[in-house]
C-alpha cells in the first residue's frame, strides 16, 4: 500500500534545490538575444557553455551557419565554450547575446 505524502517546500530553497534566489541555484533560467529576439533558456551551473550555445540556437530555430555563432555577455569578450556555466560567470537571469563568432583557431 502506498501512502500520500505531503512536500513542503523549505523556505530558502527553489524547486531547483537552490540557494534562495541569490544567484547561486544549480538550474536557473537566463536569457538569450538574438537579433533582438529574447528566448528563455535553462541551464545548469556545472554545464559547459557550448551545451548552452547548442541550446540558445534551437531556442531561436537557426539552421544555418550553426557553426559560427557564439555566446557573448552583454558586455565582454566571447564565453569560452570549454568552461562550465560557473566558470564562465553566467548568473540567473543574465542576458547573453548570440551571434556571430570571433574566429577560433583550428
Amino acid at each position: 500500500m502506498q501512502k500520500d505524502v505531503e512536500l513542503k517546500d523549505r523556505p530558502n530553497e527553489t524547486a531547483h534545490g537552490g540557494h534562495g534566489g541569490d544567484g547561486r541555484d544549480k538550474t536557473f533560467e537566463i536569457a538569450i538575444i538574438y537579433n533582438g529576439v529574447e528566448k528563455k533558456v535553462e541551464v545548469d551551473r556545472d554545464e559547459l557553455v557550448s551545451s548552452v550555445l547548442a541550446k540558445a540556437i534551437r531556442a531561436h530555430q537557426i539552421t544555418e551557419n550553426v557553426h559560427a555563432l557564439g555566446l557573448f555577455p552583454e558586455e565582454g569578450p566571447e564565453l569560452d565554450i570549454s568552461q562550465t556555466v560557473k566558470d564562465a560567470k553566467i548568473k540567473k537571469r543574465d542576458r547573453v547575446l548570440l551571434r556571430p563568432s570571433t574566429v577560433r583557431a583550428g
